[in-house]
This record gives structure tokens, sequence and C-alpha cells, in this order.
């Protein structure tokens, strides 16, 4: 339900036009380099501190031999094989490859790093408007929108928070790219565990909002990407994290990789 849709203004805000032929460290490597994308940054509201975070988390991440490493093993063969435009196939496969490696690296980040990032990308989820937060949650919105609601709700965050939240998506993206990398699974018994512990809570949560029981059929029914999907998810991110030490962590697994 916590998956993140790994498209951001790094990429977004960026001209890549006509590069893929270069190879992927001459086409991300200088993007904090970039004036537009600099610009682009102020344009979003990132002054100060937080310009030179977000500047300096672009750099890392795009010049890490390890990150770049990873994405041109895995982008190189669909550019071999792909009959269609090379700059188009880059950038999809670019975002398919992201999102792909933060499954896998989310996984493998020490507790403290994962409750970070799950505690930032819900605040997203609160904060956005009811209409955007449906689109998200039915995988109707498009990649810019998300980026500049993203972008809305870090800017806000302090210095050390937004450094610390993007010093975990490297440290996830490199797990996630490093070969032979796999995510860590729950087991059967741990994810019992986990439903035997939010699931309770959250129904508790939904007998108390103000129209429970539309809430309960859709519920019945699946529809967990319509019209009640943002309130699910918040009942769940609370549910997770009025849980303790080890149990939060599982919960924050289960929510995030599922």
């Amino acid at each position: 339900m916590f998956k993140r849709l790994f498209v951001t203004a790094l990429l977004l805000l960026h001209p890549l036009g006509a590069h893929a032929q270069a190879g992927v460290s001459d086409v991300l490597g200088s993007i904090h380099l970039d004036p537009a994308f600099r610009q682009a940054l102020r344009d979003r509201g990132f002054t100060g501190e937080r310009f030179d975070i977000m500047v300096n988390h672009t750099r890392s991440l795009f010049t890490d031999q390890e990150i770049i490493s990873g994405l041109a093993r895995r982008i190189a063969a669909q550019l071999e094989a792909s009959e269609y435009d090379p700059d188009t196939v880059f950038f999809l496969e670019l975002a398919k490859t992201l999102n792909q490696a933060y499954d896998v690296g989310v996984t493998q980040l020490r507790p403290a790093e994962r409750q970070l990032m799950f505690q930032v990308d819900t605040g997203v989820i609160r904060a956005i408007p009811a209409r955007d937060c449906r689109r998200m949650m039915s995988g109707r919105m498009s990649g810019e929108r998300w980026g500049a609601l993203n972008d809305a709700y870090l800017v806000q965050l302090s210095p050390n928070v937004l450094d610390g939240y993007q010093a975990a998506t490297r440290k996830a993206m490199r797990l996630g790219l490093a070969p032979n990398a796999s995510p860590r699974r729950l087991t059967a018994q741990e994810i019992r565990s986990v439903e035997e512990a939010i699931l309770p809570k959250s129904d508790t949560m939904i007998s108390q909002q103000k129209d429970p029981r539309a809430m309960y059929d859709a519920w019945r029914n699946g529809d967990t990407s319509g019209r009640y999907a943002c309130a699910f998810s918040q009942m769940f991110a609370a549910a997770a994290m009025s849980l303790q030490d080890g149990r939060r962590d599982l919960a924050l697994r289960y929510l995030m990789t599922n």
C-alpha cells in the first residue's frame, strides 16, 4: 500500500533529451550541475540549506559507482532490445529500475532508517489533497504531479530530517542495485503476526469514522484503491506506528512492500 513512486524532481526537472546513447553515468552524473535543474529546485521552494541538501543528494545519488553500475546493467539490455526511441526507453527503464531497487533496498535498511522513510512517505499522503491521494493510490497520477506534491512536502521538512531521508533513499538504492540483490521477505508467520497486530487496530479506527458502514463495505469488496484508499492507508500507518520495537519494524516492512 505504501510502495513509492520513485520518479522525483531529480529526474522530472532535468531535460534528458538525446542523451541515452551517452551512457548512464554521462547522463545522470551532471544533473546536479545543470542550471535549469537547479533553478527548478528553487522554483519548488528549495532554498538555502535545503537547496544544498537536494543538490548534494542528486550528486551523491548519481555519481555513486555502485548505483550507476547497477542502473547501467539493468538499462543497457532494454535499450539494445527495444525498437522504440532510445531516449524514451531510457527514461522509462530508469524510472522502473529505481522503483524496483527501492522495493528491494528498503527491506535491507536498518529499522531506524526504514522508519524515517515511512514517516516521511506517509506524511506526504496525509498532506496532499484527497483527490490527488486517490489518484496516487489507484495508479492514475502522473509522475510530474507526484513530483510536485512530493517536493511541496519535502521542502517543509527540517534540514536534518530532509538530509536523513535522502541519505536513507540513497542507501536503499545502493542496496537494491547490488549484484544479485533480493528483498528480505517476511515469513508467513511474520505476516500473520503483523496482521494480527494492525488489523484489529484498523477495525477500531474504522468503527469510529463518520460513515463506518460504507468503509466496511469498501473493505469487504476489496476497494482499497478507491474513495477510502487514503483513509485506509492512514489507519494502517497509525496502527503500525503504535506498535513497539521489532513488531513495528515488521509492520513497516509489510506495508512498504505490499
